[in-house]
């Protein structure tokens, strides 16, 4: 396991994320999950509904999802964990990205795990059971997040948690999108809509032009979709 950023005690605290997505049809309804660990205690997790995806698409958006909470929360050099060989090996170069889809939904990403100073790790899908989990609970039961209380040790059992609402609800929900011209993209979230230029990269959000925007990385997956 790979190292994080030192605690409060001048400890050093050990994060390990594992991200999984699932897709019934392939392609067909897809859901994403992602699960954070903090010394082996789970601190994060969530899942979120996808639209009609292909598997590949849906294991890409799932690892953006678990990229975008390591940022969140300053984490640096942790262990990213996936059972999907494929996206494993494209994202630490092990294998070369033939297909243009796949190449357009990796290379942000891969920009984004050098900045972490991340070690990707394949493992089989018995040690990926509770990313997996999250993936199905997407599929068939709809958005959800649970952020473990850094007091709290013991966290309740998913099926008790409270459903999210008002203006905290886009950490609990996926975006909505709407295509208004050729590659120009609408993007609402938690009461605010950014605009999306595919083409060009650029978001109207703070972080739309640094290249690790994940309003970009929404409309990325739903871009190419429509465009099939």
């Amino acid at each position: 396991m790979a190292a994080g950023f030192e605690g409060q005690q001048g400890g050093i605290l050990m994060f390990r994320g594992h991200f999984d997505g699932a897709s019934r049809g392939n392609p067909g309804p897809a859901g994403a999950g992602a699960v954070l660990y903090e010394d082996g205690r789970v601190i994060w997790e969530k899942a979120r509904p996808l639209g009609e995806k292909t598997n590949n698409e849906a294991e890409y958006a799932a690892l953006a999802l678990l990229l975008d909470e390591l940022e969140k929360r300053g984490v640096q050099q942790p262990e990213i964990c996936g059972d999907s060989r494929l996206v494993i090996s494209q994202v630490t170069g092990v294998w070369k990205i033939k297909e243009p889809r796949l190449q357009a939904l990796a290379s942000p990403l891969i920009d984004r795990i050098r900045a972490l100073g991340a070690k990707c790790v394949w493992v089989p899908r018995e040690q990926n059971a509770e990313a997996d989990r999250m993936s199905n609970w997407a599929l068939d039961k709809g958005p959800y997040e649970k952020k473990q209380n850094a007091d709290d040790c013991t966290a309740a059992p998913l099926q008790n948690a409270e459903p999210v609402t008002g203006k905290n609800a886009s950490a609990a929900e996926p975006p909505s999108l709407r295509c208004v011209g050729e590659h120009i993209w609408l993007v609402s979230e938690g009461g605010e809509t950014y605009a999306v230029d595919l083409p060009h990269r650029r978001c109207t959000c703070s972080r739309g032009g640094d290249g690790a925007c994940r309003h970009i990385e929404a409309v990325l997956l739903e871009d190419l979709f429509c465009a099939k």
